[in-house]
């Protein structure tokens, strides 16, 4: 990714946190509190090796009440490792400091697929903000995971849904 197209998604996630924060959060008051959030995600691995690979994902989310939460994801990247492809699956515990934000801290596998396969382990850190429209969602997402040593930007965008 260039550094342009990382200065706009930051400049966007930022904008939001200033704009629109206050208005949802005067209408989450209201609204009955929904525990469980599904959602897929489409986006981008960048391993900062001239490497960015597409990343398809799920995800789901037990909401404890309004600040907390954890669940799981699941992610497959189908042509990293050299196009052997890799699967991630996390648990993450998620905060919820102001209406439509979300910051997790997860653990998980790495799934390395092909001849020199193996597991790792994968600690992820990350932050997204979703945008409401009726019961779906849209989140920028970005997440930084570190796997043996190495550090991986993960952004993208989720498309959720709660009930």
């Amino acid at each position: 990714m260039t550094v342009l197209k990382r200065k706009i998604f930051a400049a966007c996630l930022l904008y939001s946190s200033f704009h629109l924060p206050s208005a949802q959060a005067a209408d989450a008051a209201h609204v009955p509190l929904k525990h469980h959030v599904v959602g897929i995600f489409f986006g981008i691995s960048d391993e900062r090796s001239g490497s960015d690979d597409f990343t398809l994902g799920f995800e789901y989310e037990y909401k404890f009440n309004r600040k907390f939460g954890a669940g799981v994801v699941y992610e497959n990247i189908g042509n990293a490792h050299e196009g052997d492809g890799i699967e991630i699956v996390l648990g993450s515990l998620f905060y919820h400091p102001y209406a439509g934000w979300r910051l997790g801290l997860g653990v998980g596998r790495e799934k390395i697929h092909g001849p020199h396969g193996g597991y790792e382990t994968l600690y992820r850190v990350g932050a997204a903000y979703d945008f409401h429209f009726g019961r779906y969602g849209v989140a920028p997402v970005l997440e930084l995971d570190r796997v043996n040593g190495n550090n991986v930007l993960v952004y993208g965008v989720a498309i959720t849904t709660s009930f």
